[in-house]
């Protein structure tokens, strides 16, 4: 099998924790103080769902997003204005031992990239709450680009841009479905579930 050259990364929860539960369970408490995890569970299955996210991952704006959603649900408007407006709480820092491993790929001359699902207005505002997040050889941005993981054309666009060799570059990511993508493109991938996991990838490819 051939060496690992490049390393392709995911952001959202391979390099930052991110889990829009942080911020709403501070906004919806039970009478004795707790989070109302019931109540969470079903504004995030009802109102600020999945697909209304993924609409802002595909390049509509924290305003639409949000104007939108409060003419359907005027009751939820301090709730919904929330998502974007508090949007950082949503994100309580970085998975240390992954970055670490990709600043010590940087200083050995390995090429990083990113790939990553995520508007292009909060990625821009995570990138300067993150400095790690300015330090690839180059990233890919679903909301800048109109498409997202797991359609095979965003990990072409990578492959044109950046010039790799599928096999010849790991891609990491916390999405089975995102992985079987790039398996069936060629990659080599490691499904990320642990940093441990990870780092025990990354020492078998020679990588750190």
């Amino acid at each position: 099998m051939s060496a690992v050259e490049a390393v392709l990364f995911d952001v959202g929860n391979v390099l930052i924790h991110w889990d829009p539960r942080h911020l709403y369970r501070k906004i919806f408490r039970t009478p004795d103080g707790r989070p109302d995890e019931e109540r969470v569970e079903w504004f995030l299955g009802t109102i600020c769902t999945t697909p209304w996210h993924i609409r802002h991952d595909l390049g509509r704006s924290p305003e639409e997003q949000t104007s939108e959603l409060i003419r359907l649900h005027p009751e939820y408007r301090s709730e919904i204005e929330a998502f974007y407006g508090r949007f950082q709480e949503m994100i309580p820092g970085p998975l240390d031992g992954i970055v670490a491993a990709k600043q010590r790929m940087r200083t050995a001359g390995i090429p990083v990239y990113g790939l990553t699902n995520f508007g292009a207005e909060t990625f821009r505002e995570t990138r300067e709450r993150f400095g790690f997040l300015r330090e690839f050889d180059g990233v890919v941005v679903s909301g800048e680009e109109g498409m997202i993981k797991p359609a095979p054309r965003i990990f072409e666009l990578c492959v044109s841009r950046f010039g790799l060799i599928p096999g010849r570059t790991l891609f990491i990511d916390d999405s089975e479905r995102n992985i079987e993508t790039a398996n069936e493109l060629g990659f080599r991938t490691h499904h990320f579930v642990d940093e441990r996991t990870c780092l025990e990838t990354f020492r078998k490819c020679a990588l750190v």
